[in-house]
């Protein structure tokens, strides 16, 4: 079995826009944090829950608590269903990538994964936006580990599980 794992913002989803300015301003809703670097190469780790604890680091000198995560979350996907709300054109499907998905995960070789740098909860958002049905797919996400590295070794993992592949 060939797995093949995809990403979701600007892979799947032309959501890089719409997610950067709800992330930047859910951290100043929520928290208070304002003038951010938006280079998100720049962080150690480029996945909402790194990026998240590394500002806290800066900002406070400290990892965020369980509570402020919490709410950061809260806010950031509730800017992202405004948006959604206001202009569904920020959500859209990059062309093809359903179809795309679709037919790759019915050739007898292959298999579909999803790896993303985001939390599950945006991450979902996102795709449902889209249009983009994923349900029956392994995936993992920011929830899942700190660095895209652990994501992605998530991923596979699901992936072996669901496909009942070994190792």
């Amino acid at each position: 079995m060939n797995l093949a794992i995809f990403d979701i913002d600007g892979t799947l989803t032309e959501t890089d826009h719409v997610d950067e300015i709800s992330f930047v301003q859910a951290l100043a809703n929520a928290h208070a944090i304002t003038e951010i670097s938006t280079d998100w190469a720049s962080y150690p780790h480029t996945t909402d829950s790194a990026i998240t604890s590394h500002i806290f680091q800066e900002r406070f000198n400290r990892a965020p608590e369980e509570i402020e995560l919490l709410k950061f979350k809260t806010c950031f996907v509730r800017l992202l269903e405004d948006y959604r709300a206001t202009d569904p054109s920020l959500f859209a499907e990059i062309v093809g990538a359903s179809l795309m998905l679709r037919r790759l995960n019915q050739e007898p070789e292959w298999r579909v994964a999803l790896a993303s740098g985001g939390w599950r909860v945006s991450a979902t958002l996102k795709l449902k936006a889209a249009g983009i049905e994923v349900d029956d797919l392994p995936a993992a996400f920011a929830d899942d580990g700190l660095s895209r590295e652990e994501i992605l070794q998530s991923a596979v993992l699901k992936a072996q599980l669901l496909y009942r592949q070994g190792h």
